[in-house]
């Protein structure tokens, strides 16, 4: 059974997690047009649109009764899920996650709007089932990632911005002519944060984080900075210019800076 420890995070004793104080970067995912189905779907909102990372196409459930969604994992290795874009934010309604028709995530409330991230113990399941239900408007979800969460290997401690509380905002003020203020219309929001990693060891690094920042095209990630303590600061992003690791010191250890962008 999984410990829930926030309404965005769920941690379970699998030794790589134990200590939570470490990021974690979900953009491993086995989620494809071919393994995913769902109870229903409108005909302009297939459940295909969750394995596009564009957060601009969504599946929606045809109603508000409980929908499941299906994953054929075929016993590759999962142990995070990761959902962005979505409305399960309904007062009543509850997620619960099963591997092969067992219960590892409980039914649950959420209270985040943007992007969830489960950590569920490392398995290699041949289904997984997202069971939604107790909905009062059909769900809807745009991306849905599954796969192996990358946990990073130094912590992120001060001088970091956690990326709920990045907020970056384009917005045009109205002013009467005499200077009156008449409001804010907002034209753009995003979330943004800065990741500074130091002493990584350069195995570590060439074989776990740089697949990541190498990949063409290179997709978002689902960004947790401190999962144990802060488990709905969570983020939906993407890495922004060409970060480029540094050869720290004499024996080979790296270090690099790199920025985030998501969806606020």
């Amino acid at each position: 059974m999984a410990l829930v420890i926030g309404s965005g995070v769920v941690l379970t004793n699998k030794a790589s997690v134990e200590d939570a104080q470490q990021a974690v970067m979900g953009f491993d995912n086995i989620v494809s047009f071919d393994n995913v189905s769902s109870t229903s779907a409108t005909v302009e909102n297939p459940i295909a649109n969750v394995t596009n990372p564009a957060t601009s196409f969504t599946w929606e459930a045809l109603n508000t009764a409980t929908q499941t969604i299906t994953i054929q994992a075929d016993g590759r290795a999962v142990d995070y899920i990761g959902i962005a874009r979505h409305n399960l934010n309904q007062i009543g309604l509850t997620v619960e996650i099963k591997y092969n028709g067992v219960t590892v995530l409980p039914a649950q409330a959420v209270t985040d709007r943007q992007a969830l991230v489960f950590l569920l113990s490392g398995a290699t399941p041949t289904t997984i089932d997202i069971i939604i239900a107790g909905a009062t408007t059909a769900p809807k979800i745009a991306v849905l990632y599954a796969g192996k969460a990358l946990i990073l290997e130094r912590n992120i401690y001060v001088g970091h911005t956690p990326i709920t509380y990045g907020r970056d905002r384009v917005s045009i003020n109205g002013i009467s002519e005499n200077g009156q203020y008449l409001g804010e219309i907002v034209v753009r929001e995003t979330n943004s944060t800065s990741v500074s990693l130091q002493n990584l060891t350069p195995d570590w690094y060439r074989t776990q984080l740089d697949p990541f920042f190498a990949a063409k095209p290179r997709v978002p990630c689902f960004f947790a900075w401190r999962s144990n303590d802060y488990p709905t600061e969570i983020g939906y992003c993407w890495a922004e210019g060409s970060p480029r690791p540094v050869n720290q010191r004499s024996n080979g250890m790296m270090s690099i800076d790199f920025d985030l962008t998501g969806i606020a």
